[in-house]
C-alpha cells in the first residue's frame, strides 16, 4: 500500500480473477475443530479458504473452546476416553469413518479404553 492506494492482484492471460478464486476455493478447504473441556462444548468448521478463518469460525460457536486440530481437505474428527475424560485425541482422514476411527484408536492407544467421537467435521468434496 502506497500512498493509500491498495495494490489489487493482477489476473494475467486468459485465466480471470474469478477462474482463479474458484480454483483456489476448491483446493484450499480448510477446517477446524474446537472444544472446551470443563463445559463440554465444541465447536467446528469447515469448507473455508484460510486455516485462520476455520479457526475463527469454531470459536465463534462455542466462545470458551480452544482449537485443538485445524487441517486442509478431507475430515478430522475429536475423541474422548469414557473413564479418563484427560486423554483426548485428534485425527485425520479422507472421510468421516476414517477420521473417527483414527481419532478412537489414538486414544484407545493412550490407555483410554472405550473412547468415542465427540465432534467430527469434513470439508466438501467439489
Amino acid at each position: 500500500e502506497a500512498l493509500g492506494l491498495v495494490q489489487r492482484p493482477h489476473c494475467l492471460g486468459s485465466l480471470g480473477c474469478d477462474k482463479i478464486l474458484k480454483a483456489a476455493k476448491k483446493s484450499q478447504k480448510h477446517a477446524a475443530i474446537a472444544y472446551d473441556e470443563k463445559t463440554g462444548g465444541w465447536g467446528y468448521s469447515h469448507d473455508h479458504l484460510t486455516a485462520e478463518l476455520a479457526k475463527k469460525a469454531a470459536t465463534a460457536k462455542c466462545s470458551t473452546c480452544t482449537v485443538r486440530l485445524t487441517w486442509n481437505q478431507g475430515c478430522g474428527a475429536l475423541a474422548q476416553s469414557e473413564s479418563k475424560k484427560e486423554i483426548m485425541t485428534t485425527a485425520l482422514g479422507s472421510n468421516r469413518p476414517a477420521a473417527e476411527s483414527a481419532a478412537k484408536k489414538e486414544c484407545v492407544d493412550k490407555g483410554g479404553g472405550t473412547c468415542k467421537v465427540l465432534v467430527y467435521a469434513c470439508n466438501s468434496t467439489n
